[in-house]
């Protein structure tokens, strides 16, 4: 009964096995020894606060057609984040709309530049540069579309694990992960 629910996560009061496997758990910052670590998930939370504020205006406005009223409401909201926060945050996917934005935009450009430079020059107009451009575009476009796959499947769940095991030291400041062999860490 005891390895069961030791298993599932639940420590009974009078368990010797459960209150050894807890008494091994203790985190210790690897800069100054100290038993004060926060997880860093939760120190980010904590620095971001949402804001939502209303203001209302009310005046008496004179002018050419005489005098009349003016109202208005505005209400703000937005998302303040203190420095810590923000140097804690956690590892982000990339974006495939952003790279489809940004290959159109290149494609565009591109095109252009070559109407520009060679289309309009006087003939005989070479068109290796746009053989060159209709060639290589797709493999440059699939090379960084395989660099975002890759990034987003294979780097980013790691580096995300590594984020939600690390804990930051209340008294140094350090940042160090608990509980995860030291071949597989990487500095930040």
């Amino acid at each position: 009964m005891a390895n069961l629910l030791l298993s599932a996560g639940i420590l009974q009061r009078r368990d010797s096995a459960a209150l050894s496997m807890r008494k091994g758990v203790d985190f210790h910052c690897q800069n100054c020894n100290s038993g004060d670590l926060k997880k860093v998930s939760l120190a980010y939370q904590e620095g971001i606060h949402r804001v939502k504020t209303r203001t209302g205006l009310l005046g008496l406005v004179f002018g050419e057609g005489g005098p009349g009223l003016a109202v208005g409401r505005a209400t703000t909201r937005g998302v303040q984040q203190t420095e810590l926060s923000s140097a804690l945050r956690p590892p982000l996917k990339w974006s495939y709309l952003r790279l489809i934005f940004r290959s159109v935009i290149v494609a565009f450009v591109g095109l252009g530049a070559y109407i520009v430079l060679v289309a309009a020059s006087t003939p005989p107009v070479s068109t290796l540069p746009l053989k060159l451009f209709v060639f290589l575009a797709p493999v440059i476009f699939g090379l960084v579309a395989f660099a975002v796959w890759r990034h987003n499947h294979l780097v980013y769940p790691l580096r995300y694990a590594q984020w939600d095991r690390s804990f930051l030291c209340q008294r140094c400041g350090t940042i160090s992960l608990q509980g995860v062999p030291s071949t597989f860490r990487r500095e930040p």
